[in-house]
This record gives structure tokens, sequence and C-alpha cells, in this order.
């Protein structure tokens, strides 16, 4: 069993839309702020992706937000989720905690990503597959995906499991594109783990 490290990402200060991208040194105060808020890291300039936040938190309300950035990095040609690949760290979450997620894809490769069982998604994603959750997806994630723009979308997962946050291009998670979802009934806040023998993920 491959050994991870847990990090887990609180934000109290930060708004999460806004920890997503440092805006221009030039551009200051209140038009900096309102450019930084709702932008794609799909139309940043390469290399202006810093401070990203992947995990945000209300233990009360029992909920988790999570931002999956699609090629984050170089790492696995690019097929990799917040510079993670082939399920090698993800996200361990409560059971019964509503998952609210922003996708972005940082390519020209368009890219999505959807909920499965954890061996669908190392063998491989066929067109017409659906998410294990309802809703748990971004639009056509078979054929479509994203490239330009945000994606949200929000679940509940009804039981606990190992799964995967997946791309759902055919073959894409098969290669590697996915990192794991674990729906966990003794847990008490959600975690974003990374590999042990790997630092957090940093854009190049």
């Amino acid at each position: 069993m491959k050994t991870h490290a847990a990090l887990t990402l609180l934000l109290a200060t930060i708004p999460f839309s806004c920890a997503l991208a440092t805006p221009p040194a030039e551009k200051k105060g209140e038009e900096a702020a309102q450019e930084a808020v709702g932008r794609c890291c799909a139309v940043l300039p390469k290399g202006e992706i810093n401070n990203p936040v992947f995990l945000k938190q209300d233990a009360g309300k029992k909920e988790a937000e999570v931002f999956i950035i699609a090629t984050f990095d170089k790492s696995n040609y690019g097929m990799n989720f917040n510079g993670v690949s082939k399920s090698e760290g993800g996200y361990e979450i409560p059971l019964g905690w509503k998952v609210k997620v922003t996708f972005c894809n940082n390519s020209d490769v368009p890219h999505s990503v959807m909920v499965v069982e954890e061996d669908a998604a190392e063998r491989k994603i066929n067109l017409g597959d659906t998410p294990y959750f309802d809703g748990a997806t971004t639009p056509k994630p078979n054929t479509l995906g994203t490239t330009s723009k945000v994606e949200k979308f929000e679940f509940t997962p009804d039981e606990a499991g190992d799964f995967s946050f997946a791309c759902g291009f055919p073959t894409h998670s098969a290669n590697g594109h996915r990192i794991f979802l674990k729906i966990k009934k003794d847990l008490k806040q959600a975690a974003f783990i990374v590999p042990a023998k790997k630092k957090e993920p940093e854009a190049k």
C-alpha cells in the first residue's frame, strides 16, 4: 500500500475564488480584486497560477469545496489533476457531506471530470458512461469537455467507498488522468492528499 501524507487546507480568511491566481502586479486595489474573482485558470498566461486552493470546508455545515485543475503542470504528459495522476493522491471526504466541485482546465486539449468507481477509472471510461453519484460530473464529460471556463457541480455521496475524480474522455483516465475520492464513515474533516514522495505541486 502506498504511503500518503494528508494535507488539509482550511481557508478562514482567503476568499476561495480570489486565491486561484495572483493578479498582475500593475493592477492594484479594487480593479485587481474584481478581475481575480471568477477567473478561470485556462484563460491565464501559463505560469500565472499561484497559490492554488484545492480544498475549503465547513465541518458545521458538513460541506467540502474542492477545486480541481486539469493539466496543472507537465507531469504525466499533462494528464493530471492538481499535479497528481494515476490515483496517487486525491480527496478524502466524510460520508454524508455535500461536495461542491469547481473544475478548470489549464490545457487547450478538452478535459472533464466525473466521479466513477475506482476500478472503472483504472480500466477505461467509455462513451455514454455516467457518474456514480447523481450530478457528479461536468457537462458532457465523454464528448465535450472544458477548455475556457469554470464548471461547477455538487453532489452528496450516499455510501462510503473508493471512487475517483476521473477525466471522462475515453482512454484519458486509464492513462492516469485521475485522482482518488475516498468517502469514509469515520472521518471528521475532509483532506487533500498528495503522495509522500511528492511535495505539494507547484505550477511551472
